[in-house]
């Protein structure tokens, strides 16, 4: 037992104390256990992390709609990092602000509606610099932070904003995750939201170019609807209004208006002046929801941005030029009919076919916009076609307008078998009423530097002899065709003066114009006579001559009662109107002449003797005579016989008429009586003398 003992303590006893190099050994397979987990949940992360990329990856190539790719990024970012909400900026070059493009769910609402400017917030200071922030706590405490009261940002006080470049080194947006604080962003977050970013950076690029894509594809589809919209039969009205449909959709504007040149209004003879621009059409309706005012604007601008084929850019926030310095800008409220308005930016385009101004188009937005030169290219696209369907429109009705009035004064000049009823039923349509009294007046224009050389209607036209070819090279034809052109364009727009004060001072006229004739139907109501119509007319001519140098020469018939009186009324206003001319020209009259048919007294019937009767006979002999006497003696014994005569040979009315001394009327007479061998006491010769005295001053223009 004693052995056993023995030999146990020496068992006991020669156990050597443990050895430090298998201490060491158990401490190295600790740590290899150790960095073995750490490099299992290093690569669990990173399993996780090439996980979470390759559904960004995933999600990028599945769609090219640029909404859905930032929901799903949105997404995956949050659970990658473990953060409550998230948000992706894309920055819009044309008005070089970050716009929210995408959002956690419960701020979804807000994509679209939240911007701000490069350098402003914290998201704004790391696009403007493309350098990343982390911020573990405090975030609104950083100098740099913007409070947006929407997006609830005192709840997260951690944040981490990455930029999202492209290749070339192009700012494409920003990528903010927010949690609540505090938050540790890993160095795994921030490398998972640094590739996530490159790789969203082509995904945004190819989302946006495929959105242009379409956008463009949109646009040339809607230009072709907006082709057949003004090549349809539609009204002006119904055609304005698709019009401005088509545009918002086309600009995506949030307004369009378009507006026309007023063209009841008197055109300026000075072009430098301005037009009135009135608002024809907008969409969306604003008829009922907003007021208008007219525009008044100088010509000149609209043909300035006609010379320069772009669209003009006004921004009622901003006057920055987007084009070359030296261009002249308008204000926004320069250009805008609208009485109230919250629109912020204004692009517009003149309606101009050829030479001719029409109006403006305008597109507003809501929001601070830079329009770049293919939405200036595009709008000036849409308003050329629509200036020339609306010039069409113009002229359809003008021709059928002009085509109504015209056989309706050629029925009434030449008679019809229409009733009488379905006479008045056509005034009616044309504006008026003929049951009330009117005067027909015909109004010939001709202009004051070729009084005498150019052709009047009444009148056969004389063609003038000239040399073969002028000093510059040019024919008789070419200066032929200019000087008729010029003239014809004056005879235009002083015709458009006349209708239009005709039609303000006399409402229910018609008017029809032909060349440079326009022939009215009056209303004369008031005025039997017609003695304050020729007052005014004769007012207005002398208005034209001063302001346009342009002469005007008037006829007026007796008041026209019935249906039947019109045919008179019709060749009483000819006869005046040519009877007029022809004393004016004779005598040389270089003023306004109005004529009414009662002012013709007995020259109307002398006239058509005077000027086709070309037969002499003795009174006539005996008239010359005299005449003669006078010229060459610088007497008046002419005047003093016709006054004898036409008061029937009383010489105290004579001499009371003449001015002179009864013993100086005996003296004339006696001398008439030596010089003419025709007997002045009979009486049987005074009627025939009167006519002859009459005649021979109209043949020689003495009236």
């Amino acid at each position: 037992m004693s052995s056993k003992a023995s030999t146990n303590h020496q068992l006991t006893a020669s156990i050597p104390p443990i050895n430090p190099v298998i201490d060491g050994e158990k401490t190295l397979i600790e740590h290899l256990q150790t960095e073995t987990s750490s490099l299992r949940d290093a690569l669990d992360i990173r399993t996780q992390e090439n996980a979470l990329l390759y559904e960004v990856i995933s999600t990028i190539g599945s769609t090219l709609k640029l909404d859905e790719v930032l929901r799903h990024l949105v997404d995956t970012v949050v659970r990658a990092t473990a953060c409550q909400i998230a948000f992706i900026y894309i920055f819009d070059k044309e008005r070089e602000r970050l716009v929210l493009a995408g959002a956690s769910e419960q701020h979804q609402h807000l994509v679209g509606k939240i911007s701000m400017a490069l350098g402003e917030g914290i998201a704004g200071w790391v696009a403007l610099h493309r350098t990343s922030v982390f911020l573990k706590d405090g975030a609104m405490e950083d100098p740099r932070f913007c409070y947006f009261p929407e997006l609830e940002e005192e709840k997260f006080q951690s944040i981490m904003t990455v930029p999202i470049i492209a290749k070339d080194r192009r700012l494409i947006g920003v990528i903010t995750l927010q949690a609540v604080a505090p938050h540790e962003f890993t160095e795994q977050h921030q490398r998972f939201i640094s590739n996530t970013a490159s790789l969203v950076a082509n995904a945004i690029e190819n989302a946006q170019l495929y959105e242009n894509t379409q956008r463009k594809l949109s646009i040339l589809t809607s230009l072709s609807i907006l082709s057949q919209t003004i090549s349809s039969s539609l009204y002006l009205d119904d055609m304005l209004r698709s019009l401005a449909t088509l545009t918002v959709q086309i600009m995506e504007a949030d307004l369009c208006v378009i507006m026309l040149v007023d063209q009841t209004r008197e055109q300026p003879a000075d072009h430098a002046r301005q037009q009135r621009l009135l608002v024809r059409a907008t969409s969306p309706n604003l008829n009922e929801r907003a007021h208008f005012h007219p525009i008044d604007i100088d010509r000149h601008i609209l043909e300035q941005l006609r010379e320069s084929n772009e669209s003009m850019f006004i921004s009622k926030t901003s006057h920055k030029q987007t084009h070359s310095p030296e261009k002249k800008y308008l204000s926004f409220e320069q250009l805008n009919p609208l009485t109230d308005t919250h629109y912020k930016a204004l692009i517009s385009a003149p309606l101009i076919a050829g030479s001719e101004q029409l109006g403006l188009i305008n597109c507003y937005s809501q929001h601070p916009r830079r329009y770049s030169p293919e939405d200036h290219t595009l709008l000036t696209t849409i308003a050329n076609q629509a200036a020339i369907a609306i010039k069409n429109s113009y002229l359809v009705n003008l021709l059928a307008q002009k085509n109504l009035i015209k056989g309706f004064f050629e029925d009434l000049m030449q008679g019809t078998s229409e009733s009488e009823e379905s006479i008045k039923q056509r005034a009616n349509f044309l504006g008026c009423d003929l049951s009330r009294q009117h005067a027909v007046v015909m109004i010939e224009i001709t202009h004051l530097d070729d009084r005498h050389t150019l052709p009047s209607l009444s009148s056969n036209p004389r063609k003038k002899e000239g040399p073969a070819h002028a000093q510059d090279g040019s024919t008789p034809e070419d200066e032929t065709y200019l000087h008729g052109a010029a003239l014809q364009s004056a005879y235009k727009r002083i015709t458009t003066i006349m209708r239009r004060r005709i039609q303000d001072s006399y409402p229910g006229s018609v008017l029809h114009e032909y060349e440079n004739t326009l022939t009215c139907i009056i209303s004369t109501s008031k005025d039997q006579s017609g003695t304050r119509l020729k007052s005014w007319l004769q007012d207005v001519a002398r208005q034209i001559q001063t302001e346009h140098a342009v002469l005007l020469s008037a006829g007026i018939g007796n008041a026209c009662q019935n249906i039947n009186d019109y045919r008179r009324g019709f060749a009483e206003a000819k006869e005046a109107l040519q009877m007029g001319q022809s004393l004016s020209q004779e005598q040389d009259i270089q003023h306004p002449l109005v004529t009414h048919f009662n002012d013709l007294g007995v020259y109307r019937y002398l006239y058509k003797i005077a000027y086709m009767d070309d037969l002499r006979d003795v009174y006539q002999d005996q008239v010359a005579l005299i005449d003669t006497y006078d010229q060459r003696k610088n007497t008046e014994l002419l005047d003093t016989l016709e006054t004898y005569l036409e008061c029937a040979g009383n010489l105290t009315k004579t001499s009371e008429r003449l001015f002179v001394h009864r013993n100086t009327l005996i003296q004339r007479l006696e001398r008439l009586q030596s010089i003419c061998a025709i007997d002045l006491q009979e009486r049987s010769n005074w009627l025939t003398l009167q006519v002859a005295i009459k005649v021979y001053k109209l043949r020689s223009g003495k009236i």
